[in-house]
Protein backbone atom coordinates (compact mmCIF):
# COMPACT_ATOMS: atom_id res chain seq x y z
CA UNK A 1 0.00 0.00 0.00
CA UNK A 2 0.94 3.40 -0.58
CA UNK A 3 0.05 6.29 1.40
CA UNK A 4 -2.55 8.87 0.16
CA UNK A 5 -0.71 12.35 0.22
CA UNK A 6 -3.76 14.67 -1.22
CA UNK A 7 -7.05 14.09 -2.53
CA UNK A 8 -6.44 14.75 -5.51
CA UNK A 9 -4.59 11.15 -5.47
CA UNK A 10 -8.02 9.67 -4.49
CA UNK A 11 -9.96 11.16 -7.54
CA UNK A 12 -7.15 10.54 -9.91
CA UNK A 13 -7.35 6.89 -8.86
CA UNK A 14 -11.21 6.82 -8.96
CA UNK A 15 -11.60 8.81 -12.14
CA UNK A 16 -8.85 5.96 -13.86
CA UNK A 17 -11.49 3.19 -12.55
CA UNK A 18 -14.40 4.79 -14.20
CA UNK A 19 -12.81 5.60 -18.00
CA UNK A 20 -14.40 2.69 -20.26
CA UNK A 21 -16.12 1.38 -17.21
CA UNK A 22 -18.81 -1.45 -18.28
CA UNK A 23 -20.04 -2.03 -15.67
CA UNK A 24 -18.90 0.83 -12.71
CA UNK A 25 -18.87 -0.74 -8.78
CA UNK A 26 -18.16 0.98 -5.98
CA UNK A 27 -18.62 0.97 -2.02
CA UNK A 28 -16.67 4.37 -1.75
CA UNK A 29 -18.45 7.49 -1.11
CA UNK A 30 -16.67 9.87 1.28
CA UNK A 31 -16.82 13.39 1.07
CA UNK A 32 -14.02 15.35 0.91
CA UNK A 33 -13.67 16.42 4.24
CA UNK A 34 -13.81 13.56 5.71
CA UNK A 35 -10.87 12.13 3.33
CA UNK A 36 -9.27 15.25 3.98
CA UNK A 37 -8.97 14.24 7.47
CA UNK A 38 -8.11 10.46 7.00
CA UNK A 39 -5.31 11.99 5.11
CA UNK A 40 -4.12 14.54 7.33
CA UNK A 41 -3.57 11.86 9.61
CA UNK A 42 -1.82 9.24 7.60
CA UNK A 43 -4.83 6.98 7.86
CA UNK A 44 -5.46 6.44 4.23
CA UNK A 45 -3.45 4.29 1.95
CA UNK A 46 -4.42 2.73 -1.67
CA UNK A 47 -3.28 0.10 -4.57
CA UNK A 48 -4.27 0.66 -8.06
CA UNK A 49 -4.71 -2.66 -10.47
CA UNK A 50 -5.97 -2.82 -13.72
CA UNK A 51 -9.53 -1.26 -14.07
CA UNK A 52 -9.67 -1.13 -10.18
CA UNK A 53 -8.56 0.91 -6.97
CA UNK A 54 -8.20 0.07 -3.98
CA UNK A 55 -8.49 2.51 -0.35
CA UNK A 56 -7.41 1.15 3.04
CA UNK A 57 -8.38 3.32 5.93
CA UNK A 58 -6.46 2.27 8.95
CA UNK A 59 -8.99 1.58 11.88
CA UNK A 60 -7.56 0.39 15.57
CA UNK A 61 -6.09 -2.85 15.07
CA UNK A 62 -7.65 -3.26 11.12
CA UNK A 63 -8.50 -1.48 7.99
CA UNK A 64 -11.93 -0.37 6.51
CA UNK A 65 -11.60 -1.75 2.37
CA UNK A 66 -13.08 0.31 0.02
CA UNK A 67 -13.04 -0.24 -3.66
CA UNK A 68 -13.89 1.12 -7.26
CA UNK A 69 -13.87 -1.06 -9.91
CA UNK A 70 -14.94 -1.08 -13.69
CA UNK A 71 -16.69 -3.89 -13.36
CA UNK A 72 -16.47 -7.12 -11.27
CA UNK A 73 -14.37 -9.30 -13.15
CA UNK A 74 -11.74 -6.06 -12.65
CA UNK A 75 -12.73 -6.31 -9.05
CA UNK A 76 -12.00 -9.61 -8.62
CA UNK A 77 -8.57 -9.64 -10.61
CA UNK A 78 -7.68 -6.90 -8.12
CA UNK A 79 -8.63 -8.63 -5.02
CA UNK A 80 -6.47 -11.94 -6.04
CA UNK A 81 -2.84 -10.38 -5.73
CA UNK A 82 -3.95 -7.62 -3.05
CA UNK A 83 -1.01 -8.67 -0.54
CA UNK A 84 -2.66 -6.24 2.31
CA UNK A 85 -5.76 -8.48 2.44
CA UNK A 86 -3.95 -11.26 2.90
CA UNK A 87 -1.72 -9.43 5.53
CA UNK A 88 -3.91 -7.43 7.79
CA UNK A 89 -7.72 -8.08 9.37
CA UNK A 90 -9.86 -6.23 6.74
CA UNK A 91 -13.58 -5.30 6.76
CA UNK A 92 -15.68 -3.30 3.98
CA UNK A 93 -19.25 -2.84 3.61
CA UNK A 94 -21.55 -3.76 0.76
CA UNK A 95 -25.06 -1.64 0.91
CA UNK A 96 -28.02 -2.32 -1.69
CA UNK A 97 -31.36 -4.00 -2.06
CA UNK A 98 -31.78 -7.69 -0.43
CA UNK A 99 -32.30 -9.13 -3.49
CA UNK A 100 -29.78 -7.36 -5.87
CA UNK A 101 -26.80 -8.53 -3.54
CA UNK A 102 -26.93 -11.88 -3.38
CA UNK A 103 -24.43 -12.96 -6.26
CA UNK A 104 -22.12 -10.16 -5.61
CA UNK A 105 -21.57 -11.28 -1.74
CA UNK A 106 -20.54 -14.92 -3.31
CA UNK A 107 -18.33 -12.86 -5.77
CA UNK A 108 -16.34 -11.75 -2.44
CA UNK A 109 -16.77 -15.10 -0.65
CA UNK A 110 -14.64 -16.41 -3.63
CA UNK A 111 -11.70 -13.91 -2.78
CA UNK A 112 -11.67 -14.81 0.73
CA UNK A 113 -14.07 -12.46 2.41
CA UNK A 114 -17.18 -14.06 4.73
CA UNK A 115 -19.97 -12.41 6.24
CA UNK A 116 -19.87 -10.63 9.86
CA UNK A 117 -23.09 -8.78 10.65
CA UNK A 118 -25.68 -7.40 8.50
CA UNK A 119 -27.21 -4.18 9.38
CA UNK A 120 -30.90 -2.83 8.24
CA UNK A 121 -31.36 0.90 7.47
CA UNK A 122 -34.52 1.93 8.94
CA UNK A 123 -36.02 5.51 8.46
CA UNK A 124 -38.89 8.07 10.06
CA UNK A 125 -40.53 10.68 8.37
CA UNK A 126 -40.82 14.01 11.18
CA UNK A 127 -43.80 14.00 13.24
CA UNK A 128 -44.68 14.97 16.84
CA UNK A 129 -42.72 13.01 20.25
CA UNK A 130 -44.86 12.19 23.16
CA UNK A 131 -43.73 15.27 25.98
CA UNK A 132 -41.74 14.08 28.59
CA UNK A 133 -38.65 14.95 31.45
CA UNK A 134 -35.42 15.43 29.86
CA UNK A 135 -33.54 16.47 32.74
CA UNK A 136 -30.23 16.04 32.83
CA UNK A 137 -29.91 15.41 28.70
CA UNK A 138 -27.64 18.21 26.71
CA UNK A 139 -25.21 17.97 24.75
CA UNK A 140 -21.61 17.01 25.49
CA UNK A 141 -18.86 18.45 26.47
CA UNK A 142 -14.92 18.64 25.46
CA UNK A 143 -14.26 16.85 28.95
CA UNK A 144 -16.99 13.91 28.30
CA UNK A 145 -14.92 12.78 25.50
CA UNK A 146 -13.23 9.73 27.02
CA UNK A 147 -16.13 8.80 28.94
CA UNK A 148 -17.93 8.62 25.45
CA UNK A 149 -15.53 6.67 23.99
CA UNK A 150 -15.56 4.09 26.69
CA UNK A 151 -18.79 3.35 26.33
CA UNK A 152 -18.71 3.24 22.31
CA UNK A 153 -16.02 0.38 23.11
CA UNK A 154 -17.85 -1.49 25.69
CA UNK A 155 -21.37 -1.13 23.81
CA UNK A 156 -20.80 -1.67 20.20
CA UNK A 157 -18.57 -3.87 17.82
CA UNK A 158 -15.84 -1.88 16.06
CA UNK A 159 -16.13 -4.00 13.12
CA UNK A 160 -19.56 -4.44 12.30
CA UNK A 161 -20.54 -0.72 13.51
CA UNK A 162 -17.91 1.84 12.99
CA UNK A 163 -16.94 3.17 16.52
CA UNK A 164 -15.23 6.45 16.07
CA UNK A 165 -12.23 7.01 16.80
CA UNK A 166 -11.18 10.41 19.72
CA UNK A 167 -10.95 13.10 17.43
CA UNK A 168 -13.87 12.49 15.20
CA UNK A 169 -15.41 12.66 18.66
CA UNK A 170 -14.01 15.78 19.37
CA UNK A 171 -15.12 17.11 16.07
CA UNK A 172 -18.55 15.77 16.82
CA UNK A 173 -18.97 17.61 20.32
CA UNK A 174 -17.34 20.50 18.90
CA UNK A 175 -20.56 20.21 15.94
CA UNK A 176 -22.99 19.85 18.82
CA UNK A 177 -23.68 16.06 17.75
CA UNK A 178 -23.54 14.07 20.82
CA UNK A 179 -26.04 14.60 23.36
CA UNK A 180 -25.60 12.96 26.97
CA UNK A 181 -27.24 11.97 29.70
CA UNK A 182 -25.48 12.93 33.22
CA UNK A 183 -26.14 10.91 36.50
CA UNK A 184 -23.69 12.38 39.32
CA UNK A 185 -20.83 13.80 36.63
CA UNK A 186 -20.59 10.60 35.22
CA UNK A 187 -22.03 9.75 31.16
CA UNK A 188 -24.74 7.51 31.72
CA UNK A 189 -26.17 7.77 28.16
CA UNK A 190 -25.38 9.06 24.72
CA UNK A 191 -27.07 10.13 21.68
CA UNK A 192 -24.74 10.36 18.95
CA UNK A 193 -26.40 11.66 15.22
CA UNK A 194 -25.12 13.90 12.10
CA UNK A 195 -27.47 16.46 10.73
CA UNK A 196 -27.11 17.87 6.82
CA UNK A 197 -29.81 19.85 6.03
CA UNK A 198 -33.27 18.35 6.54
CA UNK A 199 -31.73 14.59 6.73
CA UNK A 200 -30.43 13.64 9.94
CA UNK A 201 -28.71 9.78 10.58
CA UNK A 202 -28.66 8.51 14.08
CA UNK A 203 -25.16 6.28 14.60
CA UNK A 204 -25.51 5.39 18.05
CA UNK A 205 -27.64 5.63 21.06
CA UNK A 206 -27.44 4.03 24.15
CA UNK A 207 -27.01 3.95 27.87
CA UNK A 208 -24.84 2.45 30.59
CA UNK A 209 -26.28 -1.03 31.78
CA UNK A 210 -26.47 0.77 35.41
CA UNK A 211 -28.40 3.42 34.62
CA UNK A 212 -31.13 1.62 32.09
CA UNK A 213 -33.84 1.85 34.89
CA UNK A 214 -34.05 5.64 34.96
CA UNK A 215 -35.44 5.76 31.26
CA UNK A 216 -32.95 7.89 30.01
CA UNK A 217 -32.86 6.39 26.59
CA UNK A 218 -36.12 7.58 25.79
CA UNK A 219 -35.27 11.15 27.35
CA UNK A 220 -31.98 11.36 24.71
CA UNK A 221 -34.37 10.59 21.62
CA UNK A 222 -36.59 13.17 22.57
CA UNK A 223 -34.21 15.90 23.23
CA UNK A 224 -33.10 14.48 19.47
CA UNK A 225 -35.91 15.59 17.86
CA UNK A 226 -36.67 18.63 19.86
CA UNK A 227 -33.06 19.81 19.05
CA UNK A 228 -33.32 18.62 15.35
CA UNK A 229 -37.07 19.83 14.63
CA UNK A 230 -36.22 21.13 11.02
CA UNK A 231 -34.95 18.08 10.23
CA UNK A 232 -37.31 15.75 6.95
CA UNK A 233 -36.31 12.74 7.55
CA UNK A 234 -34.37 10.67 10.43
CA UNK A 235 -32.70 7.57 9.29
CA UNK A 236 -30.23 4.73 11.35
CA UNK A 237 -28.55 1.97 10.41
CA UNK A 238 -29.26 -1.39 13.51
CA UNK A 239 -27.84 -4.53 13.55
CA UNK A 240 -30.54 -7.30 11.53
CA UNK A 241 -30.00 -9.99 14.82
CA UNK A 242 -30.64 -6.60 17.72
CA UNK A 243 -34.38 -7.86 18.00
CA UNK A 244 -34.55 -5.75 21.15
CA UNK A 245 -32.83 -2.20 19.43
CA UNK A 246 -35.36 -2.66 16.20
CA UNK A 247 -38.54 -3.26 18.62
CA UNK A 248 -37.26 0.45 20.24
CA UNK A 249 -36.67 2.28 17.22
CA UNK A 250 -40.30 0.73 15.83
CA UNK A 251 -41.97 2.13 18.85
CA UNK A 252 -40.20 6.19 18.01
CA UNK A 253 -41.54 5.24 14.13
CA UNK A 254 -38.45 4.47 12.67
CA UNK A 255 -39.36 1.79 10.03
CA UNK A 256 -37.28 -0.53 7.03
CA UNK A 257 -36.21 1.36 3.77
CA UNK A 258 -35.39 -1.99 1.99
CA UNK A 259 -31.74 -1.21 1.70
CA UNK A 260 -29.26 -3.34 4.10
CA UNK A 261 -25.40 -3.79 4.96
CA UNK A 262 -23.22 -6.62 4.62
CA UNK A 263 -20.70 -6.39 6.58
CA UNK A 264 -17.45 -8.64 5.36
CA UNK A 265 -14.37 -9.80 6.90
CA UNK A 266 -11.11 -11.47 5.90
CA UNK A 267 -9.75 -14.71 7.58
CA UNK A 268 -7.75 -13.08 9.79
CA UNK A 269 -10.54 -11.88 11.48
CA UNK A 270 -11.63 -14.87 13.61
CA UNK A 271 -14.42 -14.06 15.58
Amino acid sequence: MSPVQTVAQVFDAIQQAKTGAADFTTNFFSVEKRLQDWIARGELAYEQTHGAAFFFRKDRDFQHLYYCASDVGALQSGLSVLLSVKSEKVVLDIVGKEAGLADFLTKWEQSGFRPYTKLFRLARIAAPVAAGTEEGVEFAQTGDTTQILSLLEEQFDPYGEQIPLLYELEAAIAQQQILVARRDEVVAGLLFFETQGVSSTLRFWTVDAKFRALKLGSALMRRYFTTQNAVKRYVLWVAADNANAIQKYEHYGYKPDGLVDYVLVNQLIRS
